[in-house]
């Protein structure tokens, strides 16, 4: 189903999806909010590049939070955020943001990021293609409701022209596509930065030159 799909990727291009977030107050150092990334890849640059992240990583296996727990994992992350930033790549990352987010309003800040990130990708200009990117790839949710929830999203998005009717939404397992893992990185990058989380390992300055970052209204 993937590959069928980029290789019908209007423009050529894909952008792979992830979130990250904390919507519990407990703790007075950390403030709510929501965040969704998207990295854009040219459909020619899949293969080498999933086949080099792999070879970064040393596995089959990532997630960049649970790799910031020891020093080797730190140094691999920041490895990996060296490699997605590249000066001779061609990878694109778009992250919006929302803060504050009111108490039971999760799923209206993922849709605010989502209309965002998804009216970026779309309309293209800035660090994207002009023609803009119209497949999107996003990591996909445990729960059958909120993989539901999603798609209604996306439909929202298109009925009420944000996006393109060339739009279109695939989800799937990070162990079903491994560029998975670039979001999220990214969303822990951007995190770490922009809400004061730096910790032990910068993993921003490799990929500065990349990204841009929104705040949600």
């Amino acid at each position: 189903m993937l590959a069928r799909a980029y290789l019908r990727a209007p423009g050529g291009y894909v952008a792979f999806l992830d979130e990250t977030f904390q919507l519990d107050d407990s703790s007075p150092d950390r403030a709510e909010f929501y965040m969704l990334s998207a990295v854009v890849v040219h459909c020619d640059d899949l293969g080498g590049l999933r086949s080099g992240l792999r070879k970064v990583v040393g596995g089959s296996f990532w997630h960049t939070s649970e790799e910031l727990k020891t020093p080797e994992g730190r140094a691999r992350a920041r490895e990996v955020a060296e490699f997605l930033g590249d000066p001779e790549g061609n990878e694109v990352g778009i992250v919006a943001i929302k803060t504050p987010v009111a108490e039971g309003a999760g799923d209206a800040a993922r849709a605010a990021c989502f209309q965002q990130v998804g009216k970026a990708l779309c309309t293209g200009g800035g660090l994207l293609a002009g023609s803009g990117v119209h497949l999107m790839v996003l990591e996909q949710r445990r729960m059958q409701r909120n993989r539901s929830y999603d798609t209604s999203i996306v439909k929202d998005l298109r009925k009420g022209g944000v996006l393109c009717r060339r739009c279109h939404m695939i989800q799937v397992s990070p162990s079903a596509e491994h560029l998975l893992w670039l979001p999220d990185l990214v969303s822990s990058a951007v995190r770490r930065h922009h809400l004061g989380q730096k910790g032990d390992v910068d993993l921003y300055a490799p990929l500065a030159r990349i990204l841009r970052v929104t705040n949600c209204p």
